[in-house]
């Protein structure tokens, strides 16, 4: 089975790493994330609710929504927070010493390049293999985030930052709830015996599908940094973007 692909690319400052990769992984995870599956039989069941919650970005003017459940926030915050450990190790490598330009806003220039992340939220199922090979993970929907890292100093540009990147980062997950909403391949809806194949019931308030975070080598100008790759299972305006429609799911 081949793996539906998507990925998307954002210029940030280093402060802002958290914030765009957070609003973009949890965007993701509230239209595959439903509740509770309660079974009556093998295959009767029914779905508990999940709620909501909305989220302030601290160095991007936007304001996101996720799912609210402490112990999914609390998965993802672990991932991202590793993935914002390697990326400061490797801007202490150095990157180069021209400005770069965002490709959506073009006209902006935003600073020191540091260097190049790559992030990506996989979903994917379990299949029985014959004994003794373990279970086979197969992905079946990946999400790739691309970040142009830069260093921004003068507070004057970094304001004028929040609001140029809110407004790309807008994009980007106004974008993901178009696409992730279209006709696509799902995983049918498990039986009992079969839910853990599909969703992770590791969850006591929610059940996300499966998913795990890839982190990528980084790279600095003509360097790779040595950064740790993991799999877990697991403009211009100053008022804030309230993306209520991505719970329209």
């Amino acid at each position: 089975m081949n793996a539906r692909n998507q990925q998307f690319q954002l210029t940030v400052d280093l402060r802002q790493v958290k914030d765009a990769v957070s609003a973009v992984f949890h965007t993701l995870l509230l239209h595959r994330s439903v509740g509770k599956f309660q079974y009556k039989a093998e295959s009767n069941y029914q779905l508990g609710s999940i709620g909501v919650e909305e989220v302030d970005c601290d160095f991007v003017d936007l304001t996101y929504v996720r799912v609210n459940s402490a112990e999914l926030v609390s998965a993802v915050k672990s991932e991202i927070d590793a993935f914002f450990a390697d990326v400061s190790k490797a801007a202490q490598c150095g990157g180069a010493s021209s400005t770069v330009t965002s490709s959506s806003t073009p006209h902006v220039t935003y600073g020191k390049p540091l260097l190049n992340a790559r992030i990506a939220l996989e979903f994917y199922q379990r299949r029985k293999r014959q004994w003794p090979l373990p279970d086979d993970q197969v992905p079946w929907e990946v999400w790739q985030l691309q970040l142009d890292i830069v260093d921004v100093r003068e507070n004057e540009y970094f304001e004028r930052m929040r609001e140029d990147v809110a407004e790309s980062l807008s994009d980007v997950v106004i974008s993901t709830c178009g696409a992730i909403n279209r006709p696509q391949y799902l995983p049918k809806m498990p039986t009992r015996s079969e839910l853990t194949n599909v969703f992770d019931d590791n969850f006591s308030d929610c059940q996300p599908y499966l998913f795990r975070v890839v982190r990528h080598p980084l790279h600095t100008g003509d360097k790779t940094c040595e950064t740790s790759t993991f799999l877990s299972s697991g403009g211009l305006s100053t008022v804030k973007k309230l993306l209520k429609d991505t719970l329209s799911f």
